[in-house]
């Protein structure tokens, strides 16, 4: 494929999920153009005070890692100037094809990616927050999308690697009717409630939940449940429910807000694990999990399910969606596996980028 059919990649974020993306990118480059004849290139990668901008420096950072005394300092801010800066290198987007990508986990992206879909430019997120926290966000963005005829990827956004969002979208744009989604889609909680059902003490699955690289730095983001309550509400809209976080029916692990973690451990740390404790029922697993019904009912909490069943198979950190339709009847559609992590994350955004990508050289 010659240099002309390029996509040009602009990436906001150089994080735990960014940095990983970069080197995936570089390393299977080449494979990724001989599997689907299309050619990945980096404009730009933005962090919140620098930037790296051409393709060499996106090389420097996937084989020895970042030089951010390289990096362009920025001013705070992410607006269509950021954009600017690269089209004047690359071509403005109608005689060049770019992919916006949005690794971050700010809702300050938000008006960004609006702008770049309305512009014809297709763009592959893992941020949750502007599709679940900012009111109207999502509904502007799938309507520019079909608007404008380009690309708006969000699979990252509940599932992580898994095919959640396509699996629920093949389903809805084939004529099925999706009654409910069932979903276990906190990795973080799947680790720490999977691994107390099998009698390991709360503080020690939160500690290997850490180690793993499932749970946040500070553990009281992924136990006050706000993770999984924003997939809960993606998952909603995404089957076209009007769905705002403060409609979602949250039953809270936490008994309080804690400042910190280490205000949790000690009584926090031992009320939550009694409440675990209590809500054990022999021959039963617990685990924190999200429902969305047609009817516009979408819950979240602890619930029990039988060990027999297939929520007692599951491994710690696994996650399951389950997707009951009218056409699979008693059956549901199921999707399992481990999708977060940031390795597994990244190549699920790559995923979505050569999928972006095919639309642009079609």
């Amino acid at each position: 494929m010659s240099r002309t059919s390029a996509v040009v990649i602009i990436q906001l974020g150089y994080g735990k999920v960014g940095a990983p993306l970069v080197r995936m990118t570089i390393e299977n480059r080449q494979h990724i153009e001989d599997e689907s004849g299309v050619r990945l290139e980096y404009g730009a990668i933005v962090r919140s005070s620098s930037l790296a901008l051409g393709d060499d420096l996106a090389m420097v950072a996937a084989s020895q890692g970042a030089d951010f005394g390289r990096w362009e300092p920025r001013t705070p801010g992410m607006t269509l100037d950021l954009m600017d800066t690269v089209f004047h290198l690359h071509g403005l987007p109608d005689r060049t094809r770019y992919i916006l990508v949005d690794v971050t986990a700010s809702a300050e992206t938000g008006p960004l990616l609006l702008d770049a879909l309305r512009m014809g430019i297709p763009v592959v997120t893992a941020n949750k927050i502007p599709l679940a926290e900012t009111l109207g966000w999502f509904e502007a963005a799938t309507l520019a999308s079909r608007q404008a005829r380009t690309a708006f990827r969000y699979e990252c956004t509940v599932g992580g690697s898994l095919p959640v969002i396509s699996t629920l979208l093949d389903l809805m744009e084939t004529g099925d009717t999706v009654e409910e989604v069932t979903a276990l889609s906190s990795s973080s909680l799947s680790c720490i409630l999977g691994n107390v059902n099998r009698g390991v003490p709360l503080e020690a699955a939160i500690a290997e939940a850490m180690q793993r690289g499932f749970a946040e730095p500070n553990p009281l983001t992924d136990l006050a449940g706000r993770d999984a309550l924003r997939k809960i509400v993606i998952l909603a809209k995404t089957m076209g429910l009007p769905t705002a976080m403060d409609d979602v029916r949250q039953e809270p692990l936490l008994d309080q807000a804690y400042p910190d973690f280490e205000s949790f451990r000690g009584a926090g740390m031992a009320r939550l694990a009694a409440g675990l404790e209590a809500a054990r029922v022999p021959g039963m697993v617990t685990h924190y999990v999200g429902s969305a019904a047609a009817d516009g009912t979408v819950q979240l909490g602890l619930r029990a399910f039988p060990q027999a069943s297939i929520w007692g198979t599951l491994e710690p950190s696994e996650n399951l969606f389950l997707f009951r339709t009218a056409r699979f009847g008693d059956l549901p559609v199921v999707v399992r596996g481990v999708g977060g992590g940031p390795v597994l994350t990244a190549s699920g955004v790559l995923a979505d980028i050569i999928k972006a990508a095919r639309s642009c050289v079609c």
